[in-house]
């Protein structure tokens, strides 16, 4: 994309009477060896020039409106990232607007969601729950209850983010517990209007994506059950962070539902698509 490019809009699709749109906050570079390590055979995975030099991926979060009510899911914060990370972004492509803004080019503002859902307690995910205005740090979404994995909220590294008020979790976490707005879940559970939290561990110890069914239609929002396709065609394909044995197992068990559902999959640095199974290989879509 050059720089005076037109900057693509959200991805929307229809999930029978619901809607989902895929809004990236913004692309970032990183170096396969980043995600998998340098002990790792990528030749099995990767050619040599993609394991030679860093890629770009998007930063996802998604909104799923059903006839009864808005939920965000994974809300990102491009500055916060850069600041934190220092992630590379495309240096020809101008900074996308916010995600607050996006929301507004397609009729929806803050106060319109009325849950917010992390699916993991990784900063790229959750970086995004609280805003500047004026000199406070507030919630981005008034008036949502921020639903996260009480397994992630629980981990040793939280916790002592917690505990030590890490500006990062401190400003984005911290707020909303503070606001009476933070809701622990651990485990299943319907939300109503055809969505569903559903427990996938091994990203992280608690990590959750969210099910959206209507009319015979399926789609799933997996967080980083996925970073990318190779690793939804070669399930073994671990980063270094995860639980490789939890993963696995987690991710075998979405292909099946996935494929046999006919699924839209949205993940949380690539493009949406699909998961078929054919033999017993699955074969990723991009939609």
């Amino acid at each position: 994309m050059t720089g005076g490019a037109p900057r693509p809009k959200a991805n929307t699709f229809r999930i029978g009477d619901s809607k989902v749109s895929v809004f990236n906050i913004g692309d970032f570079a990183m170096g396969l060896t980043d995600v998998f390590g340098k002990d790792v055979d990528l030749t099995r995975y990767f050619d040599s020039t993609r394991i030679a030099n860093p890629s770009f991926y998007p930063n996802n979060t998604v909104l799923i409106e059903t006839p009864g009510t808005r939920l965000l899911v994974d809300p990102g914060d491009r500055e916060r990232l850069l600041s934190v990370y220092g992630f590379q972004p495309p240096a020809a492509q101008p900074p996308p607007p916010s995600l607050v803004e996006q929301l507004k080019e397609v009729g929806v503002n803050p106060p319109d969601i009325d849950r917010v859902v992390v699916t993991h307690l990784h900063y790229d995910h959750f970086a995004g729950l609280t805003r500047k205005e004026g000199g406070d740090t507030v919630p981005s979404f008034p008036k949502a209850t921020y639903i996260v994995p009480k397994r992630d909220w629980e981990m040793p590294e939280i916790a002592e983010a917690r505990k030590k008020g890490d500006r990062d979790v401190a400003d984005t976490l911290g707020v909303v517990e503070g606001r009476g707005l933070l809701s622990l879940l651990d485990g299943e559970e319907e939300m109503g209007g055809g969505i569903k939290i559903l427990p996938f561990p091994g990203e992280s110890p608690g990590h959750q994506i969210v099910g959206i069914r209507s009319k015979g239609a399926a789609c799933f929002c997996v967080g980083d059950l996925y970073h990318l396709k190779e690793e939804a065609e070669h399930p073994d394909l671990v980063a270094s962070w995860a639980d490789a044995k939890a993963l696995v197992k987690s991710r075998n068990a979405f292909a099946e539902l996935a494929s046999r559902e006919s699924a839209l999959v949205v993940p949380g640095h690539m493009r949406p698509g699909r998961i078929m199974i054919k033999g017993n290989t699955p074969i990723w879509l991009e939609a």
